[in-house]
């Protein structure tokens, strides 16, 4: 049996960079790039435009969502996939790792002055700058209480923060026995 394809999980707040940082290391490792906040319902979308964070209620239909998903495009693909998903509490990343295997967790992290900025200069994301305090008081930073997880500082360019990912992903898919970049026969 194929060992399943590994899944990179992108998290932190809101503006860190997590699409960003997914779409570049999908492109140049022939992988998928899922973004969990197209998993959303339209509602819940709406009410987070205004301000209004999600409950743990809807975040639970949510993950389930994500996770589907995952194992969906994982099956069909055979190429690692990177997933873009908040997974702010402990909770979320442990639920994740029950669903999906071979789950890499890396947290792209950077000081709240600098988040704020970066927030505040898009125009084509739903979130405002207004739910980064709450992002913030969610967040339970994975280090050091959780051995599969990394962290990587947002600070330096968006070309060295790639850099050290894409470093990262490629000896995680060495370890794992995987060529990364490798299409499926």
């Amino acid at each position: 049996m194929t060992p399943s394809s590994p899944v990179f999980l992108l998290m932190g707040v809101s503006g860190v960079g997590k699409s960003t940082v997914g779409q570049a290391l999908s492109h140049r490792l022939n992988g998928i790039f899922l973004d969990a906040n197209d998993f959303h319902l339209a509602k819940h979308i709406n009410g987070m435009s205004c301000g209004i964070p999600i409950n743990d209620f809807i975040r639970k239909g949510w993950l389930r969502r994500v996770c589907g998903a995952v194992e969906r495009t994982r099956l069909e693909q055979q190429r690692p996939v990177f997933l873009a998903c908040s997974a702010l509490r402990k909770s979320n990343r442990d639920f994740l790792r029950r669903e999906i295997d071979a789950l890499c967790v890396i947290h792209l992290a950077g000081a709240r002055g600098l988040i704020h900025d970066r927030m505040l200069a898009r125009r084509d994301h739903f979130a405002p700058a207004a739910l980064l305090d709450s992002q913030f008081l969610d967040l339970e930073a994975p280090i050091p209480l959780e051995e599969d997880a990394h962290v990587i500082d947002v600070s330096p360019s968006l070309d060295d923060v790639v850099a050290e990912v894409l470093t990262l992903v490629e000896t995680v898919m060495q370890r794992t026995g995987r060529n990364p970049g490798a299409v499926p026969a």
